[in-house]
């Protein structure tokens, strides 16, 4: 899923965060994270590495987009075809662990400082690949009620990276949260008053991102006993003789379709690109 394009024939977009190397590699250890800029007058074009340095852009060779954006399927899908959108989805799913790892050396080798949010990063990077992994486990293994389960958490990881960007001190807060103190007991610095909780959470980062309000409320369902987890085991509804047919299985009901798969996948694709996002943007303060 590494489509490398030549930097000397096909640029990134202004301001786009790029990952960028001399070869057509796998190896995220030769890879190098940066920004694609412009200069105030734009007349030239260099790349912001985490060194603080800007280099030309054919100082590399190839470049990828470093957050994968805009996937979808078509709207006159049929639902015969979308397994061949869920496969190349789950790839890209799983291709954001080697991203995960290259945001992590980049923002611990970014101005050459270590601070307590590195720290809180790594655990939010550590949390990520875990939560990741065990969401491709159980969908690989049709288990989408569990896998689901997970999205909701995975959701929690950004809204609790979010949460450093409303305090007054983020290394202060990264510090205590360390020490054991809860995210729930700091309050927004531009509202002394309001703590911190889940909901408020949900809903000032959803001012950002609008589909995050919707994503909360909807796992919270696979959390808490609902609806979905009554009307998962029902197979068959004959209205006409008036009779439901169930079955138990720990695997999915034929009412889980290709498309809650696929569906799950992107929002967990979403959630990583805010992740990351937030973090480049911290590798780019400590410059």
């Amino acid at each position: 899923m590494l489509n490398w394009r030549e930097i000397t024939s096909d640029l990134p977009v202004i301001e786009q965060i790029v990952i960028l190397s001399d070869e057509r590699i796998t190896d995220f250890r030769k890879w190098t994270l940066g920004q694609f800029l412009e200069n105030d007058d734009k007349t030239a074009h260099g790349i912001l590495i985490h060194s603080n340095k800007i280099v030309k852009p054919e100082s590399f060779a190839f470049w990828i987009p470093f957050l994968i954006t805009d996937l979808g399927v078509p709207g006159d899908y049929k639902a015969e075809d979308l397994s061949q959108y869920l496969f190349p989805f789950k790839e890209v799913l799983k291709s954001y662990e080697h991203r995960f790892l290259l945001m992590a050396r980049t923002s611990q080798l970014s101005g050459g400082q270590v601070f307590h949010f590195d720290f809180y990063l790594n655990g939010t990077y550590s949390r990520a690949l875990s939560l990741i992994e065990g969401f491709m486990i159980l969908l690989d293994s049709k288990n989408y009620l569990a896998a689901s389960h997970l999205v909701r958490p995975y959701l929690d990881n950004f809204l609790r990276l979010f949460a450093a960007h409303l305090v007054k001190n983020p290394h202060e807060f990264a510090n205590e949260v360390m020490k054991g103190k809860k995210v729930e007991e700091f309050f927004d610095k531009d509202n002394p008053k309001q703590a911190l909780k889940d909901w408020y959470l949900r809903n000032k980062a959803s001012e950002e991102f609008p589909w995050i309000k919707e994503v909360y409320n909807t796992t919270s369902g696979f959390i808490h006993f609902s609806s979905k987890h009554i009307f998962n085991p029902i197979n068959k509804v004959d209205a006409e003789n008036a009779t439901i047919g169930t079955y138990l299985t720990k695997y999915d009901s034929e009412s889980v379709t290709d498309l809650n798969r696929i569906e799950a996948v992107l929002v967990m694709i979403e959630i990583s690109n805010c992740i990351l996002e937030y973090a480049y943007g911290w590798a780019r303060t400590k410059i």
